[in-house]
């Protein structure tokens, strides 16, 4: 890897550790959810389709769990028997600091180690999705997700952190297809220049809760495909699904090509660890292991079937593949924005 990108990823690790040690790692919101006199859930009277009361039950207890030294982040899953289960992601394999049950739910601990965001090949004509990509001001590279439609025009659609290079971008930059980190570095403007940047959501790294990393770039070349390259799944549809526990999902990105994996749970509240600080995500759905790394951030996630709808946005992971999605249609809905499905 080039020397810039290592360096940068050592920051990451060891702002994180350093967060971890001096217990800054977990940020306290002004926000706060408050519930007023909650009252608990006994064992057994969340039915298995009430989802909603199972994340009230979470919503009321991740703060207090994320105090937790170890504790990086919650979500909803399902045990085997089908019962709906408050996830805990921890840093620490050996960590019990947590109870068996909550208000009557059964807790999962679920080892992920730290969140991280993704922040890393071949020069493709027409431009497809689930290639390289990247801010021609930074040597770094991320994954195109897809091509969206807004007002008539096609756009590119990844994360902020890959073409607004974490806030600090301003509207009009230049973005290359492959990123400069696939290019050694070097600048290739002249031949790689496709799209300019046109809007971002900022990332909020004050404690305040953030739902979506994402950026849309303006297409300045007309040589575009709204496809994957040939050898995989094709288009993606323009029908959107929302994620659920145990869903079989799919995707192609820069580094990991065509992954497959299911989705383990929802509505997942994280801390993400990013080069400008740590950020806190709520709402966001978590994937088994394997399904992604470094470089993969802006992929597009879609149901793993011949339909290919589109479920979510990938933004971080862990070391061992697990990854973070936004919902899609948070993304969607901040842009105004349709999938290019054709």
């Amino acid at each position: 890897m080039n020397k810039a990108l290592w360096t940068r990823s050592r920051l990451f690790v060891v702002a994180a550790l350093i967060l971890v040690v001096s217990g800054l790692f977990v940020w306290s919101c002004s926000d706060q959810r408050n519930a007023t006199n909650p009252q608990p859930v006994a064992a057994g009277l969340i039915a298995n389709n009430d989802i909603s009361a199972a994340i009230a039950v979470q919503n009321r207890h991740s703060d207090e769990l994320m105090a937790k030294t170890s504790v990086v982040g919650t979500g909803i899953t399902k045990t085997p028997d089908g019962r709906f289960a408050i996830m805990v992601f921890t840093l620490d394999q050996t960590f019990s600091g947590v109870p068996s049950s909550i208000e009557g739910m059964p807790t999962v601990i679920e080892h992920s180690g730290p969140f991280e965001a993704f922040a890393l090949s071949k020069r493709y004509r027409p431009v497809p999705i689930g290639v390289s990509c990247g801010n021609n001001n930074e040597c770094a590279a991320g994954t195109i997700g897809c091509q969206v439609w807004r007002n008539g025009q096609l756009y590119l659609l990844s994360n902020n952190h890959v073409l607004a290079r974490e806030n600090n971008a301003s509207i009009g930059e230049p973005i290359v297809q492959p990123g400069r980190y696939d290019r050694r570095c070097r600048n290739y403007l002249s031949t790689d220049y496709v799209a300019d940047l046109a809007d971002f959501e900022p990332i909020k790294f004050d404690g305040r809760d953030n739902t979506i990393d994402c950026a849309i770039a303006s297409y300045v070349v007309s040589d575009v495909s709204c496809a994957t390259l040939s050898n995989y799944y094709g288009f993606p549809n323009a029908t959107t699904v929302a994620a659920y526990v145990n869903q079989p999902i799919k995707k192609v990105g820069r580094t990991s090509s065509l992954t497959t994996g299911t989705v383990i749970a929802v509505n997942v509240t994280s801390n993400v660890g990013y080069s400008s600080g740590t950020a806190r995500f709520v709402g966001q759905i978590y994937t088994s292991g394997g399904f992604s790394r470094s470089g993969d951030s802006g992929s597009l996630v879609v149901t793993n079937d011949s339909n290919n709808n589109p479920v979510g946005l990938l933004f971080a992971g862990t070391s061992r593949g697990n990854s973070l999605l936004n919902p899609i249609d948070l993304v969607l809905t901040r842009f105004n924005a349709t999938i290019c499905a054709q």
